[in-house]
């Protein structure tokens, strides 16, 4: 594991994937390129520790490393299930975000010289601007789940979010549908403020729009035994 997440360099193994990372989020991969393969047996003798910076899968930027000055995040393997012919599924925990300094040979998968980081300490009270976040995130997951039929006992069952304003805002980020340079950016900003005010604004308008089309969704579900057909408030 990380020990220091301030300004800490060290070699690690860079796994480039078309998928944002995050610390504290938790991603399952199938590894299936031999290379690859090694580099899991590699880590797992060490420290069950590398890095996922994202590549995009286009063709102008699906080959080769990701740029030198990349930020990514470490992961730890919390599980892994080893298949008989050499493939493996395994789980991976979010640590610490770093920025690529260079690479090094040696390894037929990528190794990079990395440089951990955290958010700058600004001594901001965050604590109502968490909370603020917290309950929009709340408030969307609910309406989602009114449009897919959930019961009421479902839509209260949310799940348990961190007090701390920066693993919240990682949570968060990582659990939307963004595209993946957006969640990038979400990942590349270094003041914790920041990233909540982006994320409150945007889940804001999320959860009016899925407010408005779960109370269409049961409106539409009543006509359909027997209500009136009046829409509240016309």
């Amino acid at each position: 594991m990380v020990e220091d997440r301030n300004s800490n360099q060290r070699l690690l193994p860079i796994f480039p994937l078309p998928l944002v990372q995050f610390p504290g989020a938790v991603t399952p991969l199938h590894i299936f390129e031999e290379r690859y393969r090694k580099m899991v047996r590699d880590i797992m003798l060490a420290d069950k520790t590398f890095g996922i910076t994202y590549r995009g899968d286009e063709p102008e930027t699906g080959a080769g490393a990701p740029p030198v000055g990349s930020v990514g995040c470490s992961v730890e393997v919390i599980t892994l299930q080893a298949m008989p012919d050499g493939r493996a599924n395994i789980l991976c925990a979010g640590e610490a975000r770093y920025r690529t300094l260079d690479y090094v040979e040696g390894e037929p998968y990528l190794q990079a010289e990395v440089e951990f980081f955290d958010d700058e300490p600004t001594g901001e009270d965050l604590t109502l601007e968490t909370a603020r976040t917290a309950d929009l995130f709340k408030r969307v997951i609910v309406a989602n789940k009114k449009l897919k039929g959930a019961s009421a006992i479902e839509e209260m069952d949310t799940p348990e979010l961190p007090d701390d304003a920066q693993a919240l805002s990682f949570i968060i980020a990582a659990s939307l549908d963004l595209k993946p340079e957006e969640k990038q950016l979400f990942l590349e900003m270094t003041v914790t403020a920041d990233r909540l005010r982006h994320l409150s604004a945007l889940l804001d308008r999320l959860a009016i729009t899925y407010e408005q089309r779960a109370r269409i969704h049961q409106i539409a579900q009543r006509n359909g035994h027997g209500g009136s057909g009046a829409v509240p408030g016309a």
